[in-house]
């Protein structure tokens, strides 16, 4: 089955069995839920309520899709063995399909209820950087996780650091177009220390390839906004 398998190291809990992989998933997300908290606390409530209140819908749906997920990619083996769904998650493309459909119906919100799309991809950004640093921080200390996953829980600190100091910006477009870029680059660079990565084109992985690109195209939107602000002033 194309969906990933969670380990098998599990914490007892009675009867229960918890796995280590979902109970690290289930701290980052928490962990980056109270950074999100703390970095909208300067809104206005009307604003920041139903933010956040939309954003933890989102979550759902989210953790929901990518639960399931193995029903769109390996539709077979599931209706073969229907349990299985109790047992195997989305793995890296559940993960992807989740954001995916985030993405849409956080696009559907905003146009369709004219909300203010820059708060709402800014929020969900540092909600989504916070969580995959704190998992990486994790799988540190639980999972040797290596030189990897230390360099991506730095970039996220960094990252978050950086919103942190510009987050007047959080109705801005410029700030997504930043947070993406330096994002992107700082996950590329870390990325050129992983041995597992496989050449792709240019000796360089898929996934180094397409963070390049979301790099130099955030770039240019920057670029961009930047001039745009300089003609408006």
């Amino acid at each position: 089955m194309n969906g990933g398998v969670l380990p098998l190291q599990v914490i007892m809990l009675g009867p229960l069995m918890l796995k280590y992989s979902l109970l690290m998933m289930m701290i980052a997300v928490a962990t980056g839920y109270l950074v999100t908290l703390f970095w909208t606390r300067h809104l206005d409530t009307t604003i920041r309520k139903p933010l956040l209140d939309d954003l933890m819908i989102m979550l759902l749906v989210g953790i929901l899709i990518w639960k399931f997920s193995p029903l769109v990619f390996d539709t077979m083996a599931v209706i073969r063995s229907p349990l299985s769904l109790l047992y195997y998650t989305g793995g890296t493309q559940g993960i992807l399909l989740a954001i995916i459909a985030n993405i849409l119906m956080l696009v559907y919100q905003c146009f369709k209820h004219r909300k203010p799309w820059a708060v709402y991809a800014n929020t969900m950004l540092t909600w989504l950087i916070a969580a995959y640093g704190i998992l990486n921080l994790l799988r540190v200390f639980l999972e040797n996780g290596g030189y990897t996953a230390i360099g991506t829980a730095v970039v996220a600190a960094a990252v978050i650091a950086y919103q942190f100091r510009h987050r007047e910006r959080i109705f801005s477009s410029y700030l997504l177009a930043c947070t993406v870029m330096w994002s992107a680059i700082g996950l590329f660079t870390v990325s050129l220390v992983d041995e597992t990565v496989e050449a792709f084109w240019l000796g360089l992985g898929e996934m180094q390839l397409a963070l390049l690109i979301v790099a130099i195209l955030a770039l240019i939107m920057k670029v961009i906004l930047e001039k745009r602000e300089s003609l408006n002033t």
